[in-house]
């Protein structure tokens, strides 16, 4: 296998995983509902559910190219994946603590009042506000699996140009969000959505656990292995 396909298989295989993202679905399956119950018609559930979905998308991808360019443009791959595998290892340990301990404070998820200005930016049911919940809900939400696609950037800063880098990323933001895609497509029916919104509730700490677990994982081979 060469160098652009294991890239291609590693960043497909990483936005797959970063894609169980209880924070980002948690937040469109409620203003799905939320649509449902001011009786929203359907094209206006689709036209704000993809404005939705594509404001993640690029709000994502701005962050990558922005850490990527860091990257390349202070020429410190080598130090940037070593910085990055350490912030990895303890986001892994942040997210056992939040599993095994969660009454204890500072948790890697969405905030009580984070979770009210988006929902206030949410009620309002138009385009530009949409766009705005959907940039809101990615940096808020940054902390509940944004350790895969640190060390993702990590990896494409240390084995590919930075141009290369950005298609890597194009491709990885998809999958981030194919997840959310067919979530939205199913939820549309109000039955539907509200068993997948029972679903993620009670899924959403193991996902969380699972997740810190892979960050780690990544955090310790970037240190120990990629490094070396």
């Amino acid at each position: 296998m060469d160098m652009f396909s294991s890239s291609l298989y590693l960043v497909i295989t990483a936005g797959l995983l970063d894609s169980f993202n209880p924070c980002a679905i948690a937040v469109l399956l409620i203003f799905i509902a939320l649509m449902l119950t001011f009786k929203k018609s359907r094209r206006v559930i689709l036209i704000l559910g993809i404005t939705y979905i594509f404001a993640i998308y690029l709000t994502y991808l701005a962050i990558g190219v922005g850490l990527l360019r860091a990257a390349h443009l202070f020429n410190i791959p080598q130090i940037f994946t070593q910085i990055i595998g350490w912030v990895l290892i303890g986001w892994g340990v942040w997210g056992w603590k939040d599993y095994f301990f969660p009454k204890l404070p500072f948790k890697l998820s969405t905030s009580v009042k984070q979770r009210q200005i988006i929902a206030s930016w949410a009620e309002k049911f138009s385009i530009p506000t949409t766009l705005v919940m959907g940039f809101f809900v990615a940096i808020f939400g940054f902390p509940c699996t944004g350790g895969i696609y640190l060390a993702t950037l990590a990896l494409l800063a240390h084995r590919e140009t930075y141009l290369k880098g950005i298609g890597f990323l194009l491709v990885y933001n998809l999958m981030f969000v194919m997840p959310l895609i067919l979530i939205f497509l199913a939820a549309t029916n109000r039955f539907v959505a509200e068993k997948i919104i029972d679903w993620n509730e009670k899924k959403a700490s193991h996902l969380k656990f699972i997740i810190a677990t892979i960050t780690m994982i990544l955090g310790l081979i970037l240190v120990f292995y990629l490094t070396k």
